[in-house]
């Protein structure tokens, strides 16, 4: 009769081993207690005996598997509220960066004052809330670099309020799954697995925390551009034709001219024309030059300068050189910024660098 109930039982140790401990502890005392209610029924000594030994199995497995440092009402890993933080330092194998909020927008403010990238800062602090305690690993200090949150691999992080409070600590490695992390508080011995992988936010070398962006205009309000070459002007001038009624809600179609520096002026190619607009309306880098670090060649004679003028005596001027020894880049300054010095692909030098027979219909030869 014993196998009757052992087996059932040692199914239910099988399916107690995948419960979390508070419903696993909960199973677990149910089925000790029909066990014993069944032993008090039966006549057989021996199945009681039995019985009996498999009880205690199971109170001694339940114990052993229960981890005790595991939580159970998972805790915020950082105490600032990241709708209030303004002050954020990180420093890891690659530098240092330090960047603040000024009013809705954040800037580096270490090493150089510049934008930072919004999309990166955002992403950042909403991985820091998300941040949960989930079970304490170790308090030795030699494992530290282990899980490397001490030595060279461990970033180490400041984020709070100047003035409040600054949650201090250090971002470790990923777990192997990649679902959590392991970190610890500047004045702690205790690594925690934390829920979240905020690594890569904490990793970034410096100067990729700066925003990108080189141009954003609004394409419809440049008004004229001018795309200088050492031999030759072209000038390309927006027509506006009022709608015949101003009170109705009609657009005002618009048009392009190509003033050439020698011929009469014609219309454009809308392939080629929107070309530039586009690129005009949307220019990113894919890297920065950083002076005292990077060598820096001489503007002196740009392969090609582009002045857009837009509504509101609005003036971007950005110009461009091949960059050395690379020949899918090219660099660029932007309104005779020295300090900053972009890296763009190619292609946003050749969609602007357009001569006036660029801008022909295929046709017209």
């Amino acid at each position: 009769m014993s196998h009757k109930i052992a087996i059932p039982i040692a199914i239910l140790v099988a399916l107690l081993g995948g419960m979390e401990i508070m419903s696993r502890t909960i199973a677990l005392l149910f089925v000790i207690l029909v066990v014993l209610l069944y032993v008090w029924k039966i006549r057989s000594r021996t199945t009681a005996i039995l019985l009996a030994i498999l009880v205690v199995q199971l109170g001694v497995w339940g114990l052993l598997s229960t981890d005790p440092h595991r939580v159970t009402e998972k805790e915020n890993f950082i105490t600032s509220d990241t709708g209030d933080v303004d002050y954020i330092h990180i420093k890891n194998k690659d530098g240092e960066i330090t960047l603040k909020r000024v009013g809705e927008q954040w800037r580096i403010s270490e090493p150089y004052n510049y934008p930072a990238n919004p999309s990166y800062t955002a992403t950042l602090l909403k991985k820091l809330s998300d941040l949960k305690y989930e079970s304490l690993i170790t308090t030795k200090k030699d494992k530290y670099e282990d899980y490397e949150v001490g030595g060279e691999e461990a970033a180490y992080v400041e984020i709070g309020k100047e003035g409040g409070t600054i949650d201090k600590f250090y971002c470790g490695k990923p777990s192997k799954n990649y679902s959590h992390t392991y970190m610890r508080l500047e004045d702690s011995k205790e690594v925690w697995l934390v829920c979240g992988t905020p690594r890569s936010s904490f990793t970034r070398k410096p100067k990729d925390w700066r925003d990108k962006k080189i141009l954003k205009l609004d394409k419809t309000m440049i008004e004229r551009v001018l795309l200088k070459f050492s031999d030759e002007t072209v000038e390309l001038m927006r027509n506006i034709s009022s709608p015949m009624n101003d009170t109705t809600l009609v657009k005002a179609d618009t048009s392009w001219t190509i003033i050439p520096k020698r011929g009469k002026p014609f219309k454009p190619a809308d392939k080629v024309m929107n070309r530039v607009k586009n690129t005009l309306g949307r220019m990113n880098a894919t890297d920065f030059l950083v002076a005292g670090i990077d060598s820096i060649p001489s503007f002196a004679k740009p392969d090609l300068i582009v002045e857009a003028f837009l509504e509101g005596n609005q003036k971007e001027i950005i110009e461009f050189i091949p960059q050395p020894d690379v020949d899918s880049k090219w660099l660029v300054r932007k309104n005779n910024d020295e300090k900053t010095i972009y890296v763009v692909y190619k292609s946003s030098y050749n969609n602007l660098a357009k001569r006036a027979k660029d801008f022909k219909e295929e046709d017209e030869g």
